[in-house]
């Protein structure tokens, strides 16, 4: 649990540049007036760096706690039950994994699982081994980052994109709640593969 506390607060900076400029790009479709003037006055990068440093953390803490761990996976893999990629990944992903020596796998701890909740605790026992790997840190790193980021775009979407389209103007309203759309559907495929990549790496490490 430490080592993933760890990893998150490594992703925080990401996450609040992410934040931040959403902040800005929602400010100016609400008050585009006020907005021009503002950036007018001072520097993007300056409002950017502020953002971050005064409300990012506060948004972070309190938007990151609204979306369990699993509810983040569901969101990502677009799966209701068994939704982490461990779950199939005896199953399928190893297959397709050229790395990974299913054979050795099978000579460690038996035949290999079938059913998605046995999977998923075979690939953590696996994990929990080789967690200190430098190759698994830095890819359990990434997606940690880009599941948290998915998190956040489907919250713009909710709490921000819709209510935008009945109080932002047409046809700037439209354009905005697409960009949120196309934003949070292009981190998720971002986070599926590295999902994946994870899940595999860590039996391509134990398999080498």
């Amino acid at each position: 649990m430490e080592k993933e506390v760890n990893l998150k607060a490594k992703n925080t900076p990401q996450l609040w540049v992410l934040l931040s400029a959403n902040i800005l790009i929602i400010a100016g479709v609400i008050f585009p007036l006020y907005f021009k003037e503002l950036t007018n006055e001072f520097d993007i990068l300056f409002i950017l760096k502020g953002l971050g440093a005064s409300i990012s953390p506060l948004l972070l803490f309190l938007l990151n706690g609204l979306i369990s761990s699993n509810q983040k996976a569901v969101l990502v893999f677009w799966k209701l039950k068994n939704p982490l990629p461990g779950s199939e990944v005896f199953s399928k992903l190893s297959k397709e994994d050229t790395r990974i020596d299913r054979g050795k796998l099978k000579d460690i701890y038996g035949p290999l699982p079938k059913n998605p909740s046995e999977q998923n605790k075979l690939w953590y026992k696996i994990y929990k081994k080789n967690s200190l790997d430098i190759v698994i840190s830095e890819s359990h790193r990434a997606f940690l980052l880009a599941r948290d980021l998915t998190s956040l775009c489907f919250l713009f979407v909710i709490f921000i994109g819709f209510p935008v389209l009945f109080i932002g103007k047409w046809p700037i309203n439209i354009y905005y709640i697409a960009f949120l759309l196309v934003q949070y559907f292009i981190v998720v495929i971002g986070a599926q593969n590295r999902g994946r990549r994870f899940v595999t790496n860590v039996l391509a490490i134990e398999t080498k």
